[in-house]
């Protein structure tokens, strides 16, 4: 009877941890390389043996054959992407702000290594990713990713895949969420450079000697770094607030 007991409370474990730990690996902040492989393990681990009693009720009967076991574990892990799935896609929009950024400013030339996802990024991407990486712990919002995580059971129960529809509609309206959630936040910084790109058609017909384009960047990236300096913390704002949101997506299944 031990011997059945201990399977079973290992198998459980071993389910919760297969739909956290995969979760934790995509959501943003947690899932960088700034927050280490082993205490991303840790944590899930922990968490695990936390939420066991509360999610105990909605795992499957025991005992169960290996194949069954497999099965429910590897559907675990895709469950446990699927929801982080909203937030990681949503959180993307700061690199397309910082993109946006970086080119209306003339500064898409300067860019910079990113180690998390080891390419060559914007200036600006990589500054916008880190201060929102900063905002989700400041704000308590990684707590939503473990709530989240708890309330899937209620929505995608052990051993059984969501249907292809919902998650084909539940993609394709996150992906357009994130877009229009980049050009709100960039809409400051398109409107300003529109206005500078107006004056330097004016100006460089008034004065067609003057080298207009050397006179009028500098003061270009000076004034987008004041925009930057207005409107960062209604920005960063926005972006907790689409996270907030994001986490509970999957309610939409």
């Amino acid at each position: 009877m031990l011997q059945d007991m201990s399977a079973e409370i290992i198998m459980s474990m071993s389910l919760i941890f297969a739909r956290l730990g995969s979760a934790l690996s995509q959501f943003p902040a947690i899932s960088t390389n700034f927050v280490i492989t082993n205490g991303r393990l840790a944590i899930a681990l922990v968490t695990c043996i936390v939420l066991y009693p509360v999610v105990h009720s909605s795992l499957p009967e025991f005992p169960m054959s290996t194949g069954e076991y497999l099965i429910c574990l590897i559907l675990e892990i895709i469950i446990g992407i699927i929801i982080s799935m909203a937030a990681k896609i949503c959180f993307s929009a700061l690199d397309t702000v910082g993109a946006i950024m970086s080119m209306q400013s003339g500064l898409s030339a300067a860019m910079f290594f990113d180690p998390n996802h080891n390419e060559q990024k914007s200036i600006m991407s990589n500054f916008f990713l880190l201060v929102g990486y900063v905002m989700i712990f400041v704000t308590d919002t990684h707590y939503l990713f473990f709530e989240a995580v708890v309330d899937s059971y209620s929505i995608f129960p052990v051993g059984e895949f969501p249907n292809t529809g919902d998650l084909s509609e539940f993609i394709t309206k996150t992906v357009n969420q994130s877009f229009i959630l980049a050009f709100k936040l960039a809409s400051p910084f398109i409107a300003v450079s529109l206005s500078f790109l107006i004056s330097n058609g004016v100006l460089s017909r008034l004065m067609p000697n003057l080298q207009v384009f050397f006179v009028v960047t500098p003061a270009q990236i000076f004034v987008m770094f004041i925009i930057l300096f207005i409107v960062i913390n209604l920005m960063m704002g926005k972006l907790i607030e689409a996270l907030r949101a994001a986490t509970h997506m999957h309610m939409l299944f």
